[in-house]
């Protein structure tokens, strides 16, 4: 059985978050068909499904690049946090140099802990906001809490590049690229041995799914793992991703409704 895996940001939708309606009937035609369609998004696991939702579609979602996955009814298979040694070492590494970031939590009506003062961008700040609550010491929250990411969005990317150099040197897996809908470069950091193929490994143990029969298709930097280890990889045209992976097939961006060739593809492939 294939999954077909989906980053969504560039991908299954461009910068407006609206999925064409030929895509939709592509992803409806897969499901009739049983295959399965999974979400793999930098997003958390609650902003996707909200975002999914208001585009008509019902997912699995892997979320925080991989840190957590839930089914489509909210039933999770997949959990990957921080250490404690490595939550504090990684927020210690955006501290050291002025950053406060927002940190990621999977509490019952919480997924963002942020400072007083963020370091990310304010539009950033106010989508969080209904999900977030504040803390005055971070410290305290990576100490005690599951933490499953630690982000700063819209900033200069000379800025946020000593940030990345202590990650680093910390060990901390990180995603450093320029940021889609804010100005400036973004930074994600990750927990250690976490990665979309991760969580994507595990949904397809949930699912009775072979993991070496995943078609996946995505567009940036922190995709490249998951394409490299797809079976059948493709990567939107013009992208990051595709500029990267030169031999990798490509289809075109969501505004010209590329993911809706998908259906096709599998069908042809199954026919050869």
């Amino acid at each position: 059985m294939t999954v077909v895996v989906t980053d969504l940001d560039g991908t299954l939708w461009g910068d407006d978050l609206v999925v064409r309606p030929r895509t939709r009937s592509a992803v409806a035609a897969l499901a009739a068909d049983g295959v399965p369609v999974l979400a793999a998004t930098a997003r958390r696991v609650r902003g996707a499904r909200e975002l999914l939702a208001e585009n008509g579609l019902a997912l699995p979602i892997v979320g925080l690049n991989g840190a957590l996955g839930e089914h489509a009814d909210g039933t999770r298979f997949h959990d990957a946090s921080f250490s404690a040694g490595d939550a504090a070492a990684a927020l210690a590494a955006f501290a050291r140099h002025g950053f406060a970031p927002c940190v990621y939590v999977a509490e019952p009506e919480v997924d963002v802990v942020l400072p007083p003062d963020p370091s990310t961008n304010p539009g950033h700040v106010e989508y969080l906001r209904p999900s977030a609550r504040v803390a005055d010491d971070l410290a305290a929250v990576v100490r005690t809490s599951a933490v499953y990411g630690f982000s700063v969005l819209g900033r200069p990317q000379d800025e946020l590049a000593p940030v990345t150099a202590s990650l680093d040197r910390a060990g901390i897996p990180h995603d450093f690229a320029p940021e889609p809908k804010w100005p400036g470069w973004s930074v994600n950091a990750m927990p250690a041995g976490v990665s979309k193929w991760t969580g994507i490994r595990a949904f397809c143990a949930s699912a009775g799914a072979p993991a070496d029969a995943v078609l996946a298709v995505g567009d940036g930097t922190n995709d490249l793992e998951m394409l490299g280890a797809a079976a059948w990889p493709l990567t939107i045209a013009g992208s990051r991703a595709a500029q990267r992976l030169p031999a990798v097939a490509t289809i075109p961006p969501p505004e010209a409704d590329g993911w809706a060739q998908i259906p096709g593809l599998l069908r042809r492939h199954a026919a050869a």
